[in-house]
């Protein structure tokens, strides 16, 4: 069963929620280089989820999971959070353009967080256009980047991704087939906000 979570705590102390602070800066200086670059075609794409209900979700999760992927990772931003909160943290990304920007932000706040390019689909699903999903701006005629970060889909405690309107069920297919069972598929919908569950449960 998924749960959804929401970022009422967004004004929490510093005490309370560690590196928060230093996070909406991350937050800031993402947000700077997508209104510098966004009529660029790297950018086309990019959307931000919700940073701070993000955060609150990774930080529920500490000491319960150690690997975090993250799907699409544009500029890094949850990936570099993820890797900062202790997680091993590795994000793909299909723009090299997005992940250069990724890999100075990581810098810039000390995360050692892996970008790699490539498709967040791994090798051998079975992507048939059937009427069970919808696939409009997923890039799938690329490979897949995880032979960059020699993982594998089901070595992932958790794994975030942040689907298109038609496309949760197909996001949601890729976890059931490749996918560990007892991985946590955490997730956002500019509609439904933070939803989080265990891909046995999807």
């Amino acid at each position: 069963m998924t749960r959804n979570l929401n970022s009422g705590q967004d004004g929490a102390s510093r005490c309370e929620y560690p590196l928060l602070e230093e996070f909406k800066n991350l937050w800031q200086d993402a947000h700077e280089l997508w209104e510098k670059h966004r009529l660029a075609p790297a950018f086309e794409g990019y959307v931000s989820g919700d940073y701070a209900a993000l955060y609150h979700a990774l930080a529920d999760l500490q000491g319960q999971a150690w690997t975090f992927l993250e799907w699409g990772s544009g500029l890094g931003v949850l990936t570099i959070m993820a890797s900062r909160m202790g997680f091993e943290a590795y994000g793909i990304e299909t723009e090299v353009t997005l992940i250069d920007h990724a890999t100075d932000l990581a810098q810039q706040y000390g995360s050692e967080a892996t970008f790699a390019q490539g498709s967040f689909i791994p090798e051998g699903f079975d992507i048939s256009f059937s009427e069970e999903y919808e696939i409009n701006r997923t890039v799938i005629d690329m490979p897949s980047g995880y032979d960059a970060i020699d993982m594998e889909l089901r070595d992932f405690d958790v794994v975030y991704g942040f689907p298109w309107p038609e496309e949760h069920i197909f996001f949601r297919t890729i976890m059931k087939q490749c996918g560990n069972p007892e991985t946590l598929f955490l997730s956002y919908d500019a509609r439904d906000e933070v939803s989080l569950g265990r891909v046995s449960d999807l």
